[in-house]
């Protein structure tokens, strides 16, 4: 039983915000962090350690060796650039974004109660019927005016809080 599940993603190594997130997703008591991509940097998985995180790639995490080789040093999965799981009942799918046409697909799909992206640095909760789509925004923060966000899924209530850094 997951319950809390902290979203991040396009972190673009900020570190100082990877650290308030880390923060507040400890605070908060979640179960599993999930970023959907765009670390940039294997430096900036390290602040995850001690927390379970899952993460696929973005567009800008080139450095696939590094970023394999961080999240093996913190017992978390790097699982490329898509990732599908089931937890506590639901079907969720995480893709970074970087084709628009590949998230819809993935939205249309029918596949999946919950379709987790980033890429576009812009919040996102929407319902498709039944199918829940979530953007948690940048947790970087400065790039295009974005503030920086995160976000928390609770599995059970299905509800969404975005958070600032």
């Amino acid at each position: 039983m997951i319950l809390k599940i902290g979203l991040i993603s396009d972190t673009h190594d900020n570190i100082r915000n990877i650290e308030k997130a880390v923060t507040i997703f400890k605070k908060k008591h979640v179960s599993l962090v999930i970023h959907a991509g765009d670390f940039v940097n294997a430096e900036s998985v390290k602040p995850f350690k001690g927390i379970k995180l899952i993460g696929v790639l973005g567009n800008n995490d080139i450095d696939i060796a590094g970023l394999t080789n961080a999240f093996n040093n913190i017992n978390g999965e790097l699982r490329g650039e898509l990732c599908e799981m089931e937890l506590d009942g639901l079907r969720l799918v995480v893709y970074h974004g970087t084709k628009p046409h590949q998230k819809s697909s993935l939205v249309g799909s029918g596949k999946y109660d919950v379709v987790i992206y980033g890429h576009t640095h812009r919040l996102e909760k929407r319902n498709y019927g039944k199918i829940i789509v979530l953007n948690p925004g940048t947790a970087n923060g400065w790039f295009f005016g974005y503030k920086a966000t995160i976000a928390i899924f609770d599995t059970k209530t299905r509800y969404s809080e975005f958070v600032s850094l």
